[in-house]
């Protein structure tokens, strides 16, 4: 058992999605961190189970994708049908994420992928140890917890609570965690089915009388169907009697289900905390934010909530930065979360929706636009998370876009993943991968025209981010052929050389830019001309300054 210790840098309480994906974020940045969980051993139940493409390319960073695939099945398509027929289907195979498709995975199981990275890193869950309070002080925040029968008093400078929707962290800051509970309540079964329908596919029935979302899984499938409230006495046990009904009315005849290994009834919030911050006290993921399981948001935003805040949390635990940076965290996170609720709310109750003035026009806007494909790419990169950017947030490291013309990802924007090759031709590499490393990005195109001056620079700007800022910054440059000779001579500087042998770089970022600057969460910080080095080098020296 892991003994806790009297002081860390960082406390993390809740080991889920969200708390593990903080920790080994610290970690990977050499940050010392405790994660303490209330539970003696993590939730065998399934519970969230969609992983999108852009928390595929944060578990790609993190090292944790490929045992997340290997426990995973991967989604191919959505199917909308009502009791007339089929409504849209919908390609997940077309983003540009690590995966093509979406990746079925039950909760349980990437946590415990997740708990294995952390403890390959050198850390560990505390379990049986809940949270009693706190206080902020000049020097940190002290903490009391309870370890077993025992109290145990610990010190750090920062503590985020990622401890779900009923989140003790959230309470004792005060935060209001506003919103509203939908009327219906909610039956969920995790079984083995007999049945032809596709096992790649999610398929959702919208009927007159409650709707049915039946969802793959590595193993069997999970319906879920929604009820009214006075269809279930309060204190009786769900059983499959409700589902078989739900099947008939959907395909005419139910068919054989087997024992569910996890059966369940809940209620949907659609719930928002007003604050993520109150000086070193943060919080994260289901304690800031619960909506309905449609569209499998929730575990998603958490994981993003956890690679957005912890780069920032490094920094300044390491002394670079300010409050400023931590601000940052809030202003960049919740409004995404504010607009995902409300798409998932729209979602939720237009597709358990009863009423006949509701269900025909539906119905009818389903049908008519789902023959579109640019209405099906458009609601599937919207839930792939791909398109989240916080353009609207300037700091001392993100210009503010409207400053800047001509095509290419605006700061605050997800660099776009595209494919590059080493230089002798013997791998490609996706450029999203670079973030395996968890530092600071910074791309240099190099066009083959480019004049000697534009070279003479960018040998110089290699120099400088070598001599000055090697610990936070790694440069690439990028070209469209392999370097010539006398280029080779940039590794010298510890620069990786990447090749666009397709032009996907240059048709996705365009000529009239030639630096880029990813942060390590893959969004871009600023982007600028080579002769603008300068000035980049000014704002790197005001953003890694240490105070």
């Amino acid at each position: 058992m892991t003994a806790l210790p009297r002081q860390a840098e960082a406390l993390v309480v809740g080991a889920g999605p969200t708390g593990l994906a903080l920790a080994i974020t610290l970690k990977r940045h050499g940050i010392h961190c405790v994660v303490v969980d209330k539970l003696d051993a993590p939730l065998p139940w399934s519970r969230a189970l969609g992983l999108h493409a852009r928390t595929l390319e944060i578990l790609q960073a993190l090292d944790v994708l490929k045992p997340v695939l290997e426990r995973s099945l991967v989604q191919r398509t959505v199917t909308v049908r009502n009791e007339r027929g089929p409504l849209v289907e919908l390609d997940l195979g077309g983003l540009d994420g690590p995966v093509p498709g979406v990746l079925s995975c039950p909760q349980s199981e990437v946590e415990a992928c997740l708990t294995d990275r952390l403890r390959a890193l050198g850390g560990s869950v505390v379990r049986a140890t809940e949270l009693l309070d706190f206080h902020q002080h000049d020097e940190g925040v002290h903490v009391r917890l309870r370890d077993g029968g025992d109290e145990h008093e610990l010190d750090c400078r920062m503590l985020v609570g990622c401890d779900g929707a009923h989140s003790r962290v959230r309470e004792q800051l005060g935060l209001r965690f506003d919103g509203v509970r939908q009327s219906d309540h909610f039956l969920l079964a995790d079984l083995d089915i007999d049945w032809d329908l596709d096992p790649y596919s999610s398929h959702g029935f919208l009927l007159a009388r409650g709707a049915l979302i039946a969802l793959p899984m590595p193993r069997g499938w999970r319906l879920v169907i929604n009820q009214r409230d006075t269809e279930l006495s309060a204190g009786e046990e769900p059983t499959l009697a409700p589902f078989r009904a739900r099947l008939e009315r959907a395909l005419g005849e139910a068919p054989a289900l087997g024992e569910p290994w996890w059966l369940s009834r809940f209620s949907i919030h659609r719930r928002l905390a007003s604050h993520y911050r109150r000086n070193m006290v943060f919080i994260a993921g289901d304690a800031c934010h619960v909506q309905s399981p449609l569209g499998a948001q929730g575990m998603n935003t958490g994981i993003a909530d956890a690679f957005n805040l912890g780069w920032k949390m490094a920094l300044y635990i390491q002394g670079h930065g300010d409050g400023s940076l931590l601000d940052t965290y809030e202003r960049e996170r919740r409004p995404v979360a504010r607009s995902m609720l409300h798409t998932v709310d729209l979602l939720s109750r237009t597709s358990f929706a009863r009423n006949g003035l509701l269900r025909r026009p539906r119905d009818w806007m389903l049908k008519v636009l789902g023959r579109q494909a640019w209405f099906r790419r458009r609601l599937v990169r919207r839930f792939s998370q791909l398109d989240v950017n916080y353009r609207t947030v300037a700091s001392s490291l993100n210009l503010p876009p409207g400053l800047l013309k001509g095509p290419g990802p605006c700061p605050g924007d997800r660099v776009p993943d595209v494919k590059l090759v080493h230089p002798d031709g013997s791998y490609s590499q996706q450029l999203q991968t670079l973030l395996r490393d968890p530092r600071h990005h910074l791309l240099v195109w190099l066009p083959d025209d480019s004049a000697h001056r534009a070279r003479v620079s960018a040998y110089a700007l290699a120099d400088r981010i070598w001599l000055d800022y090697g610990e936070r910054v790694a440069m690439t440059v990028i070209t469209p052929a392999p370097l010539e000779p006398e280029l080779a001579d940039l590794r010298e500087f510890n620069v990786s050389v990447l090749i666009d042998r397709d032009g996907v770089f240059r048709r996705g970022f365009g000529d009239q830019n030639s630096l880029w600057m990813m942060r390590p969460d893959g969004h871009l910080a600023w982007r600028g001309r080579l002769r603008e080095a300068d000035r980049l080098l000014q704002d790197m020296e005001r953003f890694f300054r240490r105070v």
